[in-house]
C-alpha cells in the first residue's frame, strides 16, 4: 500500500536565524540557473521575511540613554515607592549589601558578587515581590588611613624637594635662607592630629565611594545608590555605639590585659577575622634546656646537670618565658646527654628528639620513668635573666600533648593565649617587653639591655639565638622550620602575639546559642558553609574589638589620668552617644576638650577620652541596623522580629564566615536580652568562592593576569577579550559554578560573546515574525494549535519549571545550561528551522502560520522572565519592541503580574513529548541517510532533492499509528520534500526513482518506549520540479509554481 504524504515545510538550512533580508534569503543557492535566479526574483515580493526594529547588535548609546535607567534606577523607584501587598512581610524580600571596602576601584570579584545579589532580587522583584536592596560602604579602618597617610607623605617630600632646591639657590646665614630652612623643619617633624586624619581619611573613603557606585552602577546593579548606607554616618555610627551599649548591659563587654593578635606594621590590635596564614612560613625553631633548681620530695631524682628541655619556634618570647607546662597524665623520663647534662622530656618523644637531624650530641635512656604529676612543684631558672635565685614554677596545662615537641612547654603569658589563661590560674601576670613596632622594650632585664629596639622578628631572633649559645642553653636548632603561621592580611606581614590592654566581648557566653541558632534556622547556600561559620565561632572565645588608629567609631570609654583606670557605664555611654548624635564623631577627637561637657561631674577634669577606635567588623557587623531601621519605618519589624530573622539573604565570599556573617551574627545575639528570643540577622547565607584566571592561578598584578569589569564591559583587545557589555558579564557571572572559586579568561569569555549573539538572534527571529500578526485577532486557542507547537510549549513549560526551581536554589549556572539547551537545540535546530517554511511562504491567514505567531509570543513571555534577572538589558529591549499582547503598555516586564509572563504547566505533556522524541529520532536516521548519501553521490546537493520512504512491514502497532497520525508533517519535520509509509513493499521492491540515486537503512527506533521498533528508510532523488518561490521539489513541469505556493500568491 502507497501513502502519499504532503510536502516538507521548510526552506534549507543554509536559512539560518540570522538570515532576515531577501538578500541573504535568494543568496543562499548559487547553483541555481538564470531562469530559476529570474523566477526566483519574481517571486521574492511574495516571501513573508523576518521584520523588526530590533537590531542585530546591541547599541551602546541606547543602552546609556534608555535601557540602563529603565532597568536599574527607574525600576527601582518604581518598586521601592509603590505600597506593599496586603502590607504583608512576606511580600517583601531584602538582601542586605556586606559592605564593601571604600578604597580603590572595584576588581573583577567585586563584579561577581554585586551581580549575584542582583540576579536574586531581580528574581523576587519578578515573582511580585517588593524588593528591598540598599548598597553599603565599609569606610572606617587601617587601609583607608593609610592611604590617606601615604598621599600625605608622597606630598610631603614633593615639598621637602621644593625647599632643598630654594635652600641650594640662596646664601646661608641669610634671613631668607633661614626663613625657608626653618620651613623645611618645621615641614618634616610635623605630624597630624587624629583631626586631620579623620577630615582626610573621610574624603578619601567619600571619594573612593563614589567612584565604586558608578562602576557597580556600570554593571547593571539596581538599587538605592542615592540613598546608600555608610558605616561613616552619624545615623549609623549612633546606632553602632547603642549595640555596644546593649552589649555593655548585657555584660559582654570587658577590658584586659591579655595576649592579642598584633600587627606591628600597622601598630594595631587584630581580631581573627583580620588574619590570613602563610603556611610556608619559615621560623627558627629550637630546643632549649632550662636548669631544674628543685624536684618535689616524692620524686627522687638524684641526678647532677638535670634541665627541662622544651621547643619552641619564636624564640625570641624566652625573654618574657614565665613557667614550663607539663601534662599530669604523660609519662616523662630523663635522657643523658653527652654535652648537655640530663634532660627531662616526654617519653613518647624519646625517639623522635634521638633521631633529630644534625644533633650534636650523644643522648642514653635512663630508664626512669615517672608521671607529669611528680614533677608539679619543680623550679627551674632561666639563664637569660642571669639572676640564679629568681626561679620558675612548673606546672599542669591542658594543651600539652605527646605529638611533637618534647612534652614540656616554654610558658609566656604575655605571648600566647593558651599561655596566658594556664598563668592566670596559677596567679602569673602576663610579660610583654614589646612594643607597638614589634621590638623590645626596657623592660626587659638587665641581662637584655642590649636588644631594647630591636625588632623581634628578625635582628632580635639573632641576637636571642647567640645568648641562648653563649649561655649553652641550646641542644638543637632548626632555622629552616615550615610551618603555618598569622599574618596581617593588609600588610601582609607576620604578626606577632602580645599582651596591651584591649577591649573584648565576651564570646564564650553566647556562642552555644548562636551556633545553635545557626545550626537550626539559617540555611546556607552551599551546605558545607554551615559547619564552616559554626566551627569559627566555636573556636573563639573572645573578640578583641579595640584598635589603636583614629580613623573609626571610638571606644566610649574615659580614662583617670593617674591611674588610667577606666570610666565606662550606662550613663557615660548615652551621654556620649547623645553628643555626637548632636556634633557628629569629630567631637569625640577634639584636643584640649572641656571634659564636663562629656562628664556632668565635678572631678571630669581628671579624665581623659580614650583614643582605641572600634574593629572595622562591628562596623560591619552593626549594619544589620539598617534593616531593622527600614523595617520599622515600614510599620514591619515586628512582624520580622516574630518569623525570626529580618533580612532574607547575606551573600558575600567565603572568607566572610571568619568576618561578615560571623560579626553580624555576634552583635545580633549579643544584643538580645537574656531570655527573650533571638531574632537573626538573616535566614539564609550564600557564599561564593574567589576569581581566577583561566589557569587557575590567583590574579594579582605581578603575574600580569588580572581582568577589570572594564575590560569584559568595554573589550580589551591586548588581552583577547571582546567586548560583552552588561548583560555579557552578567551571563559569565550565572554562567559559572560560584560555589567553588569562578575562572574567567579571553576562551571563557569569547564563549560568553558567542551565546550573547545567539540569544539576540533568537529574540530578533521571533520578534521578526510578529509584525503581521495581531494577538486579539490572530491569535489561536492552545487547544486548537498545532501538535508542534504543543510540543514546543511543553518543553518551553518544563524549562520554566526548572529555572523557578534552579532561581530558587540559586543555581544560576544550571539555568543559563537548561536555558542554551532549549535555545539551541529545541529551538533553532529544530522548531524555528522547521517551521520557517510556514512563516516565509504560507499565507497570512494559514492557521498553521498563526499557530506557530501564537506560540511564538508565549516564548517571548516566558524566555524574557527566564532571562530578566540575569540579562535585564537585552530582556528590557526586547521589552521595548514587543506587541502590546505582551506588554500591556507597562515600561518593565518587572512591572507586569508575573503570571501572565509564565507558560502554564498544564501546557507540560509528556505523552506528546514522547511521541516527537520518537519522530525526531527518526528524522535523524534520515539525515544520517541523506548526509551520507550527499557524501558519496554528487546528484543531489540539498535534501529538499529528495524523497523518502518509510517502509513499515511487520513493526510496533503503535509505531505505525504513530506515523500516520503525523503522515502529513514528516516531510516538513525531515526537511525533506516528499515522505511515503509503505507497508507490503521491501527496500529491494522500490526503484531508484532518477539517476539510479538511491540509499537505504534500516533502523530501530525508539527503544524502550511502547513504540520501539524498525523500519526500512529509502531515500530517493525526488521525481518532481524545484518551486522557485519556496524551493522545494513538488512542482509539476506544467506549473510554474508548486500547489501551495500558486494557492497563496494567486490569492494574494
Amino acid at each position: 500500500m502507497l501513502r502519499f504524504c504532503s510536502h516538507g515545510s521548510v526552506v534549507t538550512r543554509a536559512i539560518s536565524v540570522r538570515c532576515f533580508s531577501k538578500r541573504h534569503f535568494s543568496s543562499s543557492f548559487v547553483s541555481r540557473s538564470t531562469d530559476e535566479d529570474d523566477l526566483s526574483h519574481k517571486y521574492s515580493s511574495t516571501i513573508k521575511l523576518p521584520s523588526s526594529n530590533f537590531s542585530n547588535r546591541s547599541d551602546p548609546k541606547l543602552i546609556e540613554s534608555t535601557l540602563k535607567p529603565q532597568s536599574t534606577t527607574k525600576l527601582y523607584d518604581w518598586n521601592i515607592n509603590r505600597p506593599l501587598k496586603d502590607q504583608n512581610l512576606d511580600n517583601l524580600f531584602i538582601l542586605h549589601d556586606g559592605p564593601p571596602y571604600a578604597n580603590g576601584s572595584l576588581h573583577v570579584g567585586h563584579a561577581l558578587n554585586k551581580i549575584l545579589k542582583d540576579i536574586i532580587v531581580r528574581f523576587e522583584l519578578s515573582k511580585g515581590k517588593k524588593v528591598h536592596y540598599k548598597p553599603g560602604w565599609d569606610c572606617h579602618g587601617l587601609p583607608i588611613e593609610l592611604k590617606t597617610l601615604e598621599k600625605l607623605q608622597k606630598n610631603q617630600k614633593e615639598m621637602e624637594k621644593v625647599f632643598k632646591k630654594k635652600l641650594k639657590k640662596l646664601e646661608k646665614d641669610t634671613p631668607e635662607y633661614e626663613s625657608v630652612n626653618t620651613q623645611l623643619s618645621n615641614l618634616k617633624s610635623s605630624r597630624l592630629s587624629p583631626l586631620d586624619i579623620i577630615k582626610l581619611s573621610k574624603e578619601h573613603a567619600l571619594e573612593a565611594k563614589e567612584t565604586q557606585s558608578e562602576q557597580f552602577q556600570n554593571l547593571g546593579i539596581m538599587g538605592d545608590f542615592e540613598n546608600p548606607y555608610l558605616t561613616l554616618q552619624k545615623s549609623f555610627v549612633v546606632n553602632q555605639l547603642r549595640v555596644f551599649k546593649k552589649l555593655f548591659d548585657n555584660n559582654l563587654i570587658h577590658r584586659q590585659e591579655k595576649p592579642v593578635y598584633w600587627s606591628c606594621e600597622n601598630s594595631t590590635a587584630l581580631a581573627e577575622g583580620e588574619l590570613e596564614y602563610n603556611h610556608q612560613h619559615r621560623s627558627t625553631a629550637a630546643f632549649i634546656k632550662f636548669p631544674i633548681v628543685k624536684i618535689p620530695e616524692n620524686l627522687d631524682l638524684k641526678l647532677n646537670d638535670l634541665s627541662a628541655l622544651i621547643w619552641t619556634s619564636t624564640p625570641w618570647t624566652l625573654a618574657s618565658n614565665r613557667a614550663i607546662a607539663i601534662n599530669n597524665e604523660l609519662i616523662y623520663t630523663v635522657l643523658k646527654s653527652s654535652k648537655n647534662g640530663h634532660l627531662i622530656v616526654g617519653k613518647d618523644l624519646v625517639d623522635s628528639i634521638k633521631q633529630l637531624d644534625g644533633l650534636d650530641d650523644t643522648l642514653e635512656d635512663t630508664g626512669i620513668e615517672f608521671k607529669g604529676s611528680d614533677l608539679v612543684g619543680s623550679t627551674y631558672t632561666n639563664p637569660l635573666y642571669g639572676d640564679t635565685s629568681k626561679t620558675f614554677p612548673v606546672f599542669h596545662g591542658d594543651y600539652v600533648t605527646n605529638s611533637a615537641g618534647t612534652g614540656l612547654v616554654h610558658t609566656a603569658p604575655g605571648h600566647g593565649q593558651d599561655d596566658y589563661l594556664v598563668c592566670l590560674k596559677n596567679g602569673i601576670k602576663p610579660y610583654s617587653p614589646v612594643d607597638n613596632y614589634g621590638k623590645y622594650t626596657q623592660d626587659l632585664p638587665a641581662t637584655l639591655q642590649d636588644f631594647v629596639g630591636l625588632k623581634v622578628l628578625g635582628p632580635g631572633t639573632l641576637k636571642m639565638l647567640e645568648k641562648l649559645q653563649e649561655l649553652k642553653m641550646i641542644l638543637k636548632l632548626d632555622d629552616n622550620y615550615v610551618h603555618s603561621y598569622p599574618y596581617d592580611w593588609r600588610s601582609k606581614k607576620p604578626i606577632v602575639i602580645r599582651a596591651t590592654p584591649q577591649w573584648f566581648i565576651d564570646v564564650s557566653k553566647i556562642k552555644q546559642l548562636t551556633t545553635d541558632k545557626l545550626e537550626n534556622d539559617v540555611q546556607f547556600y552551599p551546605e558545607r558553609g554551615s559547619k564552616r561559620l559554626i566551627s569559627f565561632i566555636n573556636t573563639r572565645n573572645e573578640w578583641c574589638i579595640s584598635r589603636q588608629r583614629s580613623w573609626g567609631v571610638p571606644i566610649p570609654v574615659f580614662y583617670h589620668k593617674d591611674t588610667n583606670e577606666p570610666l565606662m557605664n550606662d550613663e557615660v555611654i548615652e551621654r556620649i552617644i547623645d553628643i555626637i548624635q548632636k556634633d557628629d564623631i569629630e567631637a569625640w577627637f577634639e584636643p584640649n576638650d572641656d571634659m564636663s561637657k562629656w562628664i556632668p561631674s565635678s572631678n571630669a577634669h581628671d579624665y581623659v577620652k580614650g583614643t582605641d577606635t572600634m574593629d572595622v567588623w562591628f562596623d560591619s557587623g552593626s549594619s544589620w541596623n539598617v534593616i531593622t531601621d527600614y523595617l520599622s519605618k515600614e510599620g514591619l519589624l515586628s512582624a520580622a522580629e516574630n518569623r525570626g530573622y529580618i533580612a532574607d539573604v547575606y551573600l558575600e565570599g567565603s572568607d566572610q564566615h571568619r568576618g561578615w556573617f560571623q560579626s553580624s551574627v555576634l552583635t545580633k545575639v549579643g544584643v538580645t536580652t537574656p531570655g527573650n528570643d533571638v531574632v537573626m540577622p538573616y535566614k539564609k547565607i550564600i557564599t561564593h568562592g574567589f576569581t581566577l584566571d583561566e589557569k587557575g592561578d590567583k590574579m594579582s598584578k605581578s603575574l600580569g593576569n588580572t581582568i577589570l569589569p572594564s575590560d569584559i564591559l568595554q573589550g580589551n583587545e591586548q588581552l583577547r577579550i571582546p567586548a560583552l557589555g552588561i548583560d555579557g558579564l552578567r551571563l559569565w557571572v550565572a554562567q559559572s559554578d560560584y560555589s567553588s572559586d569562578v575562572n574567567v579568561g579571553p576562551t571563557i569569555l569569547g564563549h560568553v560573546a558567542d551565546n550573547l549573539k545567539k540569544i539576540r538572534f533568537t529574540f530578533k527571529f521571533l520578534l521578526g515574525n510578529l509584525d503581521d500578526f495581531n494577538f486579539e485577532k490572530d491569535q489561536i486557542s492552545y487547544k486548537d494549535l498545532d501538535n508542534f507547537d504543543k510540543f514546543i510549549l511543553s518543553k518551553l513549560a518544563t524549562l520554566q519549571k526548572s529555572t523557578i526551581s534552579n532561581y530558587e536554589s540559586f543555581n544560576f549556572a544550571r539555568i543559563v545550561k537548561e536555558f542554551n539547551h532549549f535555545m539551541n537545540v529545541d529551538l533553532s535546530s529544530l522548531y524555528f528551522d522547521i517551521r520557517k517554511d510556514s512563516l516565509y511562504t504560507d499565507s497570512i491567514d494559514s492557521i498553521k502560520r498563526k499557530s506557530t505567531q501564537t506560540t511564538f509570543i508565549q516564548i517571548i513571555k516566558t524566555l524574557i522572565s527566564i532571562l530578566q534577572p540575569i540579562m535585564p538589558i537585552i530582556t528590557q529591549e526586547v521589552w521595548n519592541n514587543s506587541p502590546f499582547s505582551i506588554t500591556k503598555n507597562l515600561k518593565s516586564p518587572f512591572m507586569i503580574d508575573p503570571k501572565s509572563l509564565e507558560c502554564p504547566i498544564s501546557y507540560i505533556d509528556s505523552k506528546l513529548e514522547s511521541e516527537f522524541n520518537v519522530l525526531f529520532e527518526l528524522r535523524t536516521s534520515v539525515r544520517q541517510v541523506i548526509d551520507r548519501a550527499t557524501r558519496l553521490d554528487k546528484i543531489v546537493k540539498n535534501p529538499l532533492e529528495t524523497s523518502v520512504d518509510i517502509i513499515i512491514n511487520n513493526t510496533n502497532v503503535e509505531l505505525v499509528q504513530l506515523l500516520n497520525k503525523y503522515s502529513n508533517e514528516l516531510a516538513d519535520y525531515f526537511m525533506v520534500s516528499q515522505v511515503r509509509l509503505i507497508n507490503g513493499n521491501t527496500v529491494d521492491d522500490l526503484g531508484s526513482n532518477v539517476n539510479g540515486y538511491k540509499y537505504a537503512s534500516e533502523v530501530n527506533v525508539a527503544v524502550g518506549s511502547p513504540y520501539e521498533g524498525t523500519v526500512q528508510l529509502s531515500v530517493v532523488k525526488s521525481d518532481r520540479l524545484k518551486c522557485p518561490r519556496c524551493w522545494k521539489f513538488t512542482r509539476v513541469k506544467e506549473d510554474e509554481l508548486c500547489g501551495r505556493c500558486d494557492e497563496v500568491v494567486n490569492k494574494s
